[in-house]
């Protein structure tokens, strides 16, 4: 009788993904987890389909390398057809692994792929629910910045105010919460842009060529596209004064003949 180990079919499918070369799924989920981003790479490149697989608990890589903190990882899966969006169990995003663990740069990155910042999990919990429960004083003034909302609550009724164990973050909550309630919302801005580090080039959109665009870079773009309308403005009316008018041609014969059948047929 045969060894019963040696029989191939006995071989579990995750041991096949470990043993075929390094381009199985495991694979791809220990190296997004540890932040290695050349067999993360290698792997995406011999299998694409397997940037979205999911392990026992219905992560994908990006939700590890989010919740790990590997922002060059989770920049590369953002670019090679990651799911932002994809939610593991009790509707945990990437954003939600990242904020929890208070990985602002994490949450940037996945800003700038597409992903809400106002998105919530299964328990009503958003990413500053998550930054402000675990006292992330940078990330949750970040998130603020972006349209946090101070007011979102879980499924238990809490606001972000209501997590806050953190006397810093608790101030700082408060007062933009007064704020708010006053209705002075040029407060809250500018409390936000006193104690916000400025935005990176990172957070602005970027043209074609994948530059930054400022402020003078759109104020240029928008003289030009005024200075061809004003071009194309003037053309028109130069070709409308070189046409020649048409001569004014007398109807008076026509209308005389006209009165003439109509007086025959009167008569």
């Amino acid at each position: 009788m045969g060894n019963p180990k040696s029989n191939p079919r006995k071989r579990s499918s995750s041991s096949s993904a470990r043993n075929d070369g390094g381009g199985g799924e495991e694979d791809l989920h220990k190296a997004a987890r540890s932040g290695d981003l050349p067999t993360v790479q290698s792997i995406c490149t011999s299998n694409p389909l397997a940037v979205n697989s999911r392990d026992k608990h219905s992560r994908t890589p990006l939700h590890l390398a989010a919740w790990s903190g590997h922002t060059e990882v989770v920049s590369y899966l953002c670019k090679n057809k990651a799911d932002v969006g994809a939610a593991a169990m009790d509707d945990m995003g990437a954003v939600h692994f990242a904020a929890q663990k208070g990985h602002i740069e994490v949450v940037r990155t996945l800003f700038l792929a597409g992903v809400s910042l106002k998105a919530c999990n299964r328990k009503g919990l958003t990413p500053l629910h998550y930054a402000v429960q675990g006292s992330h004083m940078e990330l949750v003034k970040y998130l603020v910045r972006k349209g946090g909302s101070l007011t979102a609550k879980t499924k238990a009724g809490k606001t972000p105010l209501d997590l806050a164990s953190n006397e810093e973050i608790r101030s700082y909550l408060l007062e933009l919460d007064e704020s708010s309630k006053k209705g002075n919302d040029k407060n809250v801005k500018e409390k936000n842009e006193e104690t916000d580090p400025k935005p990176s080039s990172e957070d602005k959109p970027l043209d074609s060529d994948g530059e930054a665009v400022t402020k003078h870079k759109e104020d240029e773009e928008d003289h030009e596209v005024d200075k061809v309308k004003r071009e194309g403005d003037e053309a028109d009316t130069k070709g409308n004064l070189s046409q020649p008018k048409k001569a004014k041609i007398p109807l008076n014969h026509l209308l005389a003949a006209d009165d003439d059948d109509t007086q025959e047929e009167n008569l």
